[in-house]
Order: structure tokens, then C-alpha cells, then sequence
């Protein structure tokens, strides 16, 4: 091909040990993310096991194998990068695999068995390393479908050189033959780490601005989606299918605060939101969009279910009770429902008609969901407290 094999190892290794500089940089900056420390120990290795590929291009099989175990460790290292990126568990057990290919490699004592062997290796590796960024593609970032292509890329690079190992070993003469494929791996090697280390970067701003986006639209104290969040959502809901609505107000929230404190009001918040999540599920959202207000949000629903789904709601914040020191306080909420199926309804109406029937919920005695005038579905049932079934959540006096 006229390139230069030591040119391009150097190449490779000058990008390597670059890539690991911008990650200190990054890592001093933000400390808590700890996986820049497996990229950073990931390029070195590798940078120091192509340094002796350059400089050792001859060693016997008892020393050949060094520099293929640092290989193999780059890439366990990068695995467990791309692991710890996703907040997922460090599979310990890779890193065994450089001590087992030291011990095949002096067991088989063949240098062309040895090549295929650590490129087997690597392929797997390289694929696993490409999988831990696809399985989290959902989030269509760009970035993630980058790593995913020079990863892949990577690994054919390696299959390639397993198969010159496994199939036409008769001309490998020395630990790593110097030939086209040579070239060829060296410069995949060069996009890969180039375009790799870039990506790296590239999708870790992504997922921090995404971060911050969502942060934007989530109540800091229950994770909910917050009033604007909710306003844009209902918007964006009308018009295209039929949207259930239900405003929920929690009873009597105000004497909680005076009677416990407001960190105990703080902790009925919370268990209401969750008792909401779980009543809707995955037929809508649920946010906060005042002091004691939830809203839900209902997709694709009539009004029969939109109804059954409050109900359900209104039950499920009644089940929960709140334990504090030697005081069991029962929670409950009153819910205003309304319900559009055409299009033209703006999102003031239908939060406004949920809004008057929340009114009637409490006027007529609380614990209850009345439907909006429009709607002859209305549910009076109340309970005596505590009410079977509770569920306790226990708040330090």
C-alpha cells in the first residue's frame, strides 16, 4: 500500500496517549465520573503495547505474548468503560483473559496459533465493547451510533487477522507479520482511535445536555414533570388523540405542614407521587404542577377510562399511610377529571373544567373524583381511616 508501518504505529500511539490527556482534563473538571479513569488506563495500555510491537518487532513466544496480553487488556479496560458509561457492573471476570492468553500462548508455543488466538480474542472483545453502545441506542444520539460503527469496524479488522492466524499460519514466521493486512489494521487502527476518542467525548456532552434538558422538566423533589413540562405536554397531546385529565389536590396538606413539619409534608408529597405513578402506569404522565397539585395526564383514553384510571388514583393515595414516630397519618386526595375527544379543545379549557370539578370534589366532602360538568361519571366513595390494605412508610421523629 506505500504506507509507513512505523509511521502509523507511532500515529497510533501519539492519538492514544492525546485522547488520554483530553480525558484527565475532563475528569479533573467533573470527578464523580469515574469511568474517564478505564478510558484513561484503556489508551495507555494500549499505547504501550503498540510502543513494543514497534520496538520489539522479534521476541520469542514466551515475551511475544507480552504485548498481545496489553492488547487484550486495552480492550477489557475500554469494556469496562463503556460499562461504567452506562452505570453498568465491571464484568471482572475479562480481566483474566490477558493472564489466560499468556498461559495458552506458552502452552501452544506456536507463534501463527498464538496470532489467531489473541485476535479471536480481540474480535470478541471489540464486539462486546461496540454492544455496550448499541444496546443503549434508544436514545438516538449520534455519538453512540459512532462508537458503534468504528467498534465495529475494529472488530472485522481483528476477524481478519484471526483468519490470516487460523487459515494461512504457515507464513506467519514471527509474533506479528509484517505485511498489507499490517497496513491495513494499522490504519482501521488509526480511525478507529481517532474517530473513537472523539465519539467518546462527542457522547458524553450529549447525555450531559440531555441531562439537563430532562432536569429542566422534572420537580427536584419528586421527580415528576413540572408545570411546564405539563403545559407543554397537554398541548402537545391535543388534537391528536383523545387526552383524560385529572387534577389531583391532597387533603388537608396544609395541616400536615403545621402539625409535623414540613419535612414530613415533604415525604407525603413524595409517597403520593409514587401511589400516582404506579395507578397510572403506562397509559399516561404524571407531574407536579403546584404545592400539593398533581395532574395526570392520560393518553388515548375515553372517558369511561379516564375515569377508572382516577379511581384507581384516588385509591391508591388513599392505601398510603405515613408513619411518623408514634403518629400514623392517613393521606388522601380529591381528584377533578375532564375528558376531550375532538379536536379545537385548548389545554386552558380542559385543565379549567378539571380545575371547577376538583372544586365540587372538595366541596361535597373531599376524598372523591367528580367528572367536569360535561361528564355524568362521578365516584363518591370515601373510606374510614385507617383503611385496609395500607401501605407505611416510616419517617424519622
Amino acid at each position: 500500500m506505500g504506507l509507513d508501518v512505523s509511521t502509523l504505529f507511532v500515529a497510533n500511539i501519539l492519538v492514544l496517549v492525546i485522547s488520554s490527556l483530553a480525558y484527565v482534563s475532563v475528569f479533573a473538571r467533573n470527578q464523580i465520573d469515574r469511568y474517564w479513569l478505564y478510558w484513561i488506563g484503556a489508551n495507555l495500555v494500549l499505547a504501550a503495547a503498540l510502543l513494543a510491537y514497534l520496538v520489539w518487532p522479534d521476541l520469542p513466544v514466551h515475551l511475544a505474548v507480552v504485548p498481545d496480553a496489553l492488547l487484550v487488556l486495552g480492550f477489557v479496560l475500554r469494556h469496562a468503560a463503556a460499562r461504567s458509561f452506562a452505570d453498568r457492573s465491571i464484568r471482572l471476570e475479562l480481566f483474566a483473559l490477558p493472564l489466560l492468553l499468556v498461559v495458552a500462548a506458552n502452552l501452544i508455543n506456536n507463534p501463527a496459533a498464538t496470532f489467531g488466538l489473541t485476535n479471536v480474542v480481540l474480535t470478541g472483545l471489540a464486539v462486546a465493547v461496540g454492544w455496550q453502545f448499541w444496546r443503549d441506542y434508544a436514545d438516538r444520539l449520534f455519538s453512540r451510533a459512532g462508537l458503534v460503527i468504528v467498534y465495529t469496524l475494529m472488530a472485522a479488522s481483528f476477524a481478519a487477522r484471526a483468519g490470516q492466524g487460523l487459515f494461512v499460519g504457515d507464513q506467519i514466521q514471527s509474533y506479528i507479520p509484517y505485511d498489507v493486512l499490517l497496513e491495513i489494521h494499522l490504519l482501521v487502527a488509526l480511525i478507529h482511535v481517532i474517530a473513537g476518542s472523539l465519539f467518546v467525548l462527542s457522547l458524553a456532552s450529549e447525555i450531559s445536555a440531555n441531562a439537563l434538558r430532562e432536569a429542566a422538566r422534572r420537580d427536584p423533589l419528586t421527580g415528576l414533570l413540572n408545570r411546564r413540562a405539563f403545559d407543554a405536554l397537554l398541548a402537545d397531546k391535543l388534537g391528536r388523540d383523545d387526552v383524560g385529565l385529572a387534577v389531583v389536590d391532597i387533603d388537608f396538606f396544609k395541616s400536615i405542614n403545621d402539625n409535623y413539619g414540613h419535612a414530613v409534608g415533604d415525604t407525603v408529597l413524595k409517597v403520593v407521587s409514587q401511589a400516582l405513578l404506579q395507578a397510572v402506569g403506562t397509559r399516561g404522565e404524571v407531574a407536579r404542577i403546584g404545592g400539593e397539585e398533581f395532574a395526570l395526564v392520560l393518553n388515548a383514553v375515553d372517558a369511561a377510562c379516564t375515569g377508572t384510571v382516577a379511581e384507581a388514583a384516588r385509591q391508591a393515595v388513599q392505601d398510603c399511610v405515613v408513619r411518623y414516630g408514634n403518629h400514623r397519618i392517613a393521606v388522601t386526595a380529591s381528584l377533578g377529571v375532564s375528558h376531550v375527544d375532538y379536536a379545537g379543545q385548548t389545554a386552558d379549557a380542559l385543565l379549567d373544567c378539571a380545575d371547577q370539578a376538583l372544586y365540587r370534589a372538595k366541596a361535597s366532602g373531599r376524598n372523591v373524583c367528580r367528572a367536569g360538568q360535561n361528564r355524568s361519571w362521578n365516584s363518591e366513595h370515601r373510606s374510614g381511616f385507617p383503611p385496609q390494605n395500607t401501605k407505611y412508610l416510616t419517617v424519622a421523629s
